[in-house]
This record gives structure tokens, C-alpha cells and sequence, in this order.
């Protein structure tokens, strides 16, 4: 599934009256030869020739001054099929001549006005970590027809677990998996609930709920579990981060090796921690040096080395659910994370 994050369209106007108010007055002014170089003035348009090492995210940052609005590039862009793949040599487009004429006619909002805006269509999907794991409402007890991998459409059975069923009602499908230890004190961080999809009570017997699956994010198995499903909206306020916040990056969702821009992890700091839905961190990497001679032996810490940036998407009171926005080289489980810097 593509995954798009895309600013409110409402907003679009103001993004665009922001970038140009912000970045022709200097991009573009004599002081600013080397990236002159690399810029194209034509009929349709003004552009920027990618240079090796470009992403849309540093040319929004160079441009607009935030690198959040790198998917108005990308929306401006539309022959740009993936927005993580620019190459040495392409085209992108800035803003448009039309909006170019208009320079100066109206002024731009103070920048405190303007409240950003993230979309991740996956919402629904994004699982999480907690300390006791939660009470299921029912049981997977059998699929029609009969199969081992369930998904989309199909039939389930499920038996009520203290809960009271009822046709049309909605339940989240989820499993949970095996208590997560911390790499270096080994206390158990919490148990990782894997959402797997919704499923629509159709009829209610006394023993058992039937149910279609309306959604399905992974495969679903027998004995799975259920809970009331809560819908979260797809949009994300922008926040301030915490600051002096020092964490680690625990997993991916998945368990992946190595965690990628795209894939969901999870990190051990929460709501406890000041931790809220919307804020940005930094992933970092910080290597030590020996120092050797005639009267010194040491290990000198070198500066932090940013390598990616995470977004909160869902938190719990010691653990956050973060999508990984960036990653400049592949993150590592237990990879720190920090406050911007």
C-alpha cells in the first residue's frame, strides 16, 4: 500500500503563498550563486536541477524553511512516482508562474498562525506497546469457509469473552506477542499488541458473534482476539517535541533487522514522559574514539550523528507507536533518539 502524507488541502493556498514570500527573495538573490547555478527559469515555470545527495525533504527545507512541507513538492511533482527517489539531473518544479505573478499582492501570515498538518492513512493500523495486556472482548473460534490465513470478506465466528455483542457493532482484531525486554537492564518494557484488522458483527446467537472481515492489515489466525474498535483520525497536529528527551528506539512493528523511512517502530519513552501525538525526534548514532600516545589512553566521545526522524503516531504511558519520516542508513533496534538538535 502506497503511503501518502499529505498537508490539508485547505492549506495549500497559504503553503504555496509561504514559499514563495519565503525562499525567491533569498534563494534566488546574488548571494546566493551556487544554488543560481542549479536553478531554470522557464514559461511554465521556475525549477531546481537535483543535485547529488538531494532529497525533497532538504530542498523543502532549503526552500520553504521546513522540511515538513516536502509533499507539496512532491504533490507539485506528480512524474516523481516515489518521493524517497530523486536523482542527479531531475527537474523539480517550485511554484507555479501564475502564483510567481502575485508576489507582493498579499502578505503572509505570521508563522505562528498556521498550524501544520501530517495524514497517515494507516492509522487504524498502528499497534502499540503496553505494560499489562489488554482484556479481549471475544476469540477468533473459526473462520467459513474453513482456511488458516484469514482476511477481506471472509466469515469469522467469535466467542464472547464477558462482552455483550451486537449486530453492526465493530471490533479491532489483534494479537499479542511476547513480552519485550530493555537491551541493557533486561526489565520488561511491556507486550506488543499487533492490530490486524476490523471485523463487522453481522448476527449474534446465544454462544457465538458471526462477523465479516471488513478490513484486513495482516493475516489473521484463529484464536486471535477482538476489542471494540475506535476510530482515529488519519490527521496529526504538528507539535513541539519534549525538550532533553533522550530514548531509545526499541523495534519495528514487524521485527525487522533493520528499520527503514516508512515502517512503524516504537520507542521506550511515553506519556509519562511528556511523549505526544505529533511530535518530532531525531535518531541519532554517537561513536567513541581511542585517543593513544605517550601519556594518554582514552575514549573520547565524538558529536552525535543525526541518521533519521521519527513522529509520534499513538503513545502509552512508557512507550510511543513512531513512524520513521527519515533514515539516512538503515536504524538498528535500541538506536537512541532525542529532542531535535
Amino acid at each position: 500500500m502506497r503511503r501518502e502524507t499529505i498537508l490539508r488541502k485547505g492549506l495549500w493556498g497559504v503553503v504555496l503563498t509561504l514559499i514563495i514570500a519565503s525562499w525567491p527573495l533569498a534563494a534566488l538573490s546574488a548571494g546566493s550563486t551556487s544554488i543560481d547555478e542549479h536553478i531554470i527559469e522557464t514559461e511554465t515555470g521556475v525549477y531546481y536541477i537535483v543535485q547529488p545527495g538531494d532529497t525533497l525533504w532538504d530542498l523543502s527545507q532549503r526552500f520553504s524553511d521546513s522540511p515538513w512541507l516536502w509533499p507539496d513538492l512532491w504533490t507539485e511533482n506528480q512524474e516523481i512516482p516515489n518521493p524517497h527517489l530523486i536523482y542527479p539531473g531531475d527537474r523539480i518544479k517550485l511554484y507555479r508562474r501564475a502564483d510567481r505573478d502575485t508576489l507582493g499582492d498579499t502578505p503572509p501570515p505570521a508563522p505562528e498562525q498556521i498550524q501544520k498538518m501530517f495524514t497517515y492513512i494507516d492509522m487504524d493500523a498502528v499497534g502499540f506497546i503496553r505494560k499489562t495486556a489488554l482484556a479481549p472482548s471475544g476469540f477468533i473460534m473459526d473462520v467459513d469457509p474453513p482456511k488458516n490465513l484469514i482476511s477481506d470478506y471472509d466469515v469469522v465466528y467469535i466467542r464472547p469473552q464477558g462482552h455483550t455483542f451486537a449486530a453492526g457493532q465493530q471490533f479491532t482484531i489483534y494479537r499479542t506477542l511476547k513480552p519485550i525486554k530493555d537491551n541493557e537492564s533486561k526489565a520488561t518494557i511491556g507486550i506488543q499488541h499487533f492490530l490486524l484488522g476490523v471485523a463487522e458483527v453481522t448476527e449474534v446467537t446465544p454462544d457465538i458473534a458471526v462477523a465479516k472481515i471488513i478490513k484486513s492489515y495482516r493475516p489473521v489466525q484463529i484464536e486471535d482476539m477482538v476489542t471494540p474498535y475506535i476510530e482515529r483520525s488519519a490527521t496529526i497536529a504538528l507539535q513541539e517535541s519534549v525538550p532533553g528527551l533522550l530514548g531509545k528506539v526499541i523495534c519495528s512493528e514487524e521485527h525487522h533487522k533493520m528499520i527503514a523511512s516508512e515502517i512503524t517502530a516504537f520507542i521506550d519513552k511515553g506519556e509519562s514522559d511528556g511523549v505526544e501525538v505529533g511530535q518530532r525526534y531525531t535518531v541519532f548514532e554517537q561513536r567513541a574514539s581511542r585517543i593513544i600516545d605517550g601519556k594518554t589512553n582514552k575514549l573520547i566521545q565524538l558529536p552525535r550523528t543525526d541518521i533519521g526522524s521519527v513522529l509520534v503516531l499513538h503513545t502509552e504511558e512508557t512507550t510511543a507507536t513512531v513512524l520513521v519520516t527519515r533514515s539516512r542508513t538503515g536504524i538498528e533496534p535500541w538506536t537512541p533518539v532525542s529532542t531535535p538538535f
